[in-house]
């Protein structure tokens, strides 16, 4: 029989489909296995208190995603950071209309792709059963799955990161011109993710250049090199020509080197945690602060002000002269921060990873703490990397693009801090040297080959021994500051007596923080203990009376008392004591509009109109500066004032329903009652249950003339959110009176 065209077709068609699946099953599972994982893990965390709620560096990211969504899509100033991550992420955050689980999720496809290109790259280095087992231990390996989930660099930055290795190793005996200035273009947006990535890409340029295909001429030799270096060029200098436009000033990437370089090598540099003589970085310097406050202390140093260009150079300056004047300390801090880039424990930064395992029974069996002389999975990944260095030793030649990566990367991480974040781009090509450890073991395993299974389980003994050790008193974390920033977490979600519990718990693992008591004293005034806030306000002057914040909260607490005069006080020598330079100008502004609350209980309204003034001067793009000064004069009336301050506000910040509706009673005592329904409706919108909109509908309406049954409908639903609100009841009682 002769089967039709459009039937050969379509079997040709499932044909294909199926030698695809076939040709492609483990890097499809590898794939899946990846997300899976992820999901999974995402979702366990979901159900966390603080989920919705980003923390450190992802609270940043999460920020000036939304910053370029909301603001301005190309900022201000030269970036601070690599802005390639905060671009993807502004990317995501609009697709997702803002989910954090759905913005998480959607990133970790990007993990799965990195997975998948572990796999081909161990497959073309050795072997697809060394890659199956590359692909699986990198969809499993812990740590990954803690960062890759976190709005943070290493999604985006190890996926570009593994591409252009794999297109290296793929393409390593290729003259190609598109070949290798694609690659450079990979690693160019590797390194406007992560600019410390450069220190690699010379390296791997040379190499390239000094072992060519045989009978390469010189200039063929030269091509691929020069050709990866156009790529990266191309696409890091888009970044770099938008920094000269926006500053003047030629700043490649980014401006926060130096001050990265000056906090992993000064004299109270320990290279783990972020320390400088000049600035206390404790925790009430949040990320959006740190330029703030760095930019302060090296003016303040210098005498003058210093432009981007110029503070970056400062700290670097400061970095190079400690490493010039103190040679020994520099040495015994490289080789400590060495011991620690070696070290099975994981050092954390935005959160402590250990700590993570009690909130996700998958994360408790992807990453644990043996009582600490073993520390899975980094404790086992690296000595059985080695042992994979050592059984391949006669194919150095083939596996020297990743042994040129990995010793060019490192000194990336050991001359800045050393965390389990910074040190992340070694791991997949780790995984895949330990993937063909681990494979040959098992095949010589089966031939019984005893001499070369005991010099590699000498290797992994010793190294396993040494690199499990717990070094210079690594341990699992800061218990004060897990709970701190746990209670940090439940006072952004209002549930203040469980943020008190943890600020409690903070307080018993290191009571001298003025911080920590300044945010525990803050979240038992929101629950009317008031004398143990001013209790725990006043330990905190004693511990530092120079911490401004605390005056500002214990005025709160004095005014709720009805003492205003001496709230005034306090909010003055607060303000007296910020340092105007190195504060945020949303924090000033804040305080102001206390000042301004206060003046108004005094009935000194002038006064409370210039306090207002004063906080939008100290932040002209705060928006609920304005929305506050805004209902400020629409109580007494300043109509006018008030409808150009919520215009100005909205600018900058979306109205709440409560600042629609206030904008709305103002148009209604104006009786201009288009615009006060409009508004009315704009509050309803936001938040379907504000009673008060509804009533002032109805009024409207009364007021307006509309037909009884207008009037009620809306009356009527307010009586139903809140069935006793006397305003709708007597305005019922009054259409029942008059017949209406």
């Amino acid at each position: 029989m002769v089967r039709s065209d459009s039937t050969a077709a379509g079997l040709n068609r499932g044909d294909g489909f199926k030698f695809f699946l076939s040709e492609n099953r483990w890097a499809l599972i590898i794939a899946g296995a990846t997300l899976l994982v992820r999901a999974v893990y995402l979702f366990e965390l979901s159900r966390q208190p603080g989920f919705t709620v980003p923390m450190v560096d992802e609270k940043w990211h999460w920020e000036w995603a939304h910053n370029i969504l909301d603001k301005s899509f190309w900022g201000e100033g030269a970036y601070f950071r690599a802005p390639l991550y905060p671009y993807l992420l502004a990317f995501l955050a609009w697709i997702t209309d803002s989910s954090i689980f759905l913005a998480k999720l959607l990133q970790s496809l990007l993990a799965s792709v990195t997975a998948v290109l572990v796999y081909l790259t161990a497959e073309r280095l050795f072997n697809r059963k060394t890659a199956v087992v590359a692909g699986l231990a990198y969809a499993f390996y812990g740590t990954l799955v803690f960062y890759e989930t976190m709005f943070l660099i290493p999604a985006l930055f190890l996926m570009l990161l593994v591409w252009g290795m794999y297109r290296v190793v793929r393409y390593s005996g290729s003259a190609s011109i598109a070949t290798w200035f694609v690659t450079g273009l990979i690693f160019g947006l590797a390194v406007i993710a992560q600019p410390n990535i450069l220190l690699a890409v010379p390296l791997l340029m040379i190499w390239k250049f000094y072992w060519p295909p045989r009978g390469s001429s010189f200039i063929m030799r030269l091509k691929p090199p020069i050709l990866l270096l156009a790529g990266v060029v191309i696409a890091v200098a888009p970044v770099t020509v938008r920094n000269v436009i926006v500053t003047g000033e030629f700043i490649l990437i980014s401006s926060q080197g130096g001050i990265n370089l000056h906090l992993g090598n000064n004299a109270y540099a320990d290279g783990l945690t972020m320390i400088m003589p000049e600035v206390d970085l404790d925790e009430s310097v949040s990320w959006r602060e740190f330029g703030m406050v760095t930019r302060a202390a090296a003016q303040k140093e210098a005498g003058r002000s210093l432009s981007e260009a110029e503070l970056s150079s400062f700290w670097t300056k400061k970095a190079v002269d400690f490493l010039i004047s103190h040679p020994g300390k520099f040495l015994n801090l490289l080789w400590r921060k060495s011991v620690y880039l070696m070290s099975g424990f994981e050092n954390s930064d935005n959160a402590d990873i250990y700590y993570q395992r009690t909130k996700s029974r998958l994360f408790w069996i992807l990453l644990w703490d043996a009582g600490g002389f073993f520390y899975f999975p980094f404790g086992l990944l690296l000595p059985l990397a080695l042992v994979g260095v050592y059984m391949h030793r006669d194919r150095w030649r083939e596996l020297a693009p990743v042994y040129v990566f990995l010793l060019a990367y490192v000194p990336s991480i050991v001359l800045f801090l050393v965390t389990a974040r910074h040190r992340l781009p070694l791991v997949p090509f780790l995984i895949i040297l330990a993937a063909a450890a681990a494979v040959k073991l098992a095949d010589w395993w089966k031939r019984r080959s005893r001499r070369e299974l005991a010099a590699a389980g000498l290797i992994l003994l010793v190294s396993g021994v040494a690199f499990n050790r717990n070094y210079y008193d690594l341990d699992s974390g800061s218990m004060f500051q897990i709970h701190f920033n746990n209670g940090i977490q439940y006072e952004k979600m209002e549930d203040y007596a469980k943020a008190e519990m943890e600020y409690r718990l903070a307080d018993e693992c290191y009571p001298f923080s003025a911080t920590l008591v300044n945010n525990l004293a803050f979240a038992q005034f929101r629950q009317d203990k008031v004398e143990a806030a001013d209790t725990n306000y006043q330990r905190g002057l004693r511990l530092d009376p120079e911490y401004a914040p605390l005056y500002n909260n214990l005025a709160l607490l004095v005014a709720a008392k009805g003492n205003n005069d001496s709230a005034l006080n306090l909010l003055r020598i607060g303000l007296s004591k910020y340092d105007t330079a190195a504060t945020m100008p949303e924090e000033l502004a804040k305080v102001w509009m206390n000042v301004a609350a206060v003046w108004e209980e005094l009935a000194e309204l002038d006064s409370a109109a210039a306090a207002y003034h004063s906080a939008m001067t100290a932040a002209p793009q705060f928006g609920r500066a304005y929305k506050r000064a805004a209902a400020f004069f629409a109580r007494y009336g300043g109509y006018h004032i008030m409808d150009s301050l919520f215009k100005e506000g909205q600018h900058y910040e979306d109205l709440n329903a409560n600042d629609y509706f206030n904008w709305g009673l103002s148009y209604f005592q104006r009786r201009r009652f288009t615009e006060a329904v409009s508004n009315c409706l704009m509050a309803l919108k936001s938040d379907p249950k504000m009673h008060q909109a509804w009533y002032l509908i109805g009024r409207t309406f009364y007021e307006a003339g509309e037909p009884r049954d207008s009037v009620n409908q809306y009356l009527d639903r307010c009586l139903e959110l809140e069935p006793d609100f006397e305003q709708a009841l007597d305005l019922k009682q009054l259409l029942d009176e008059r017949g209406y």
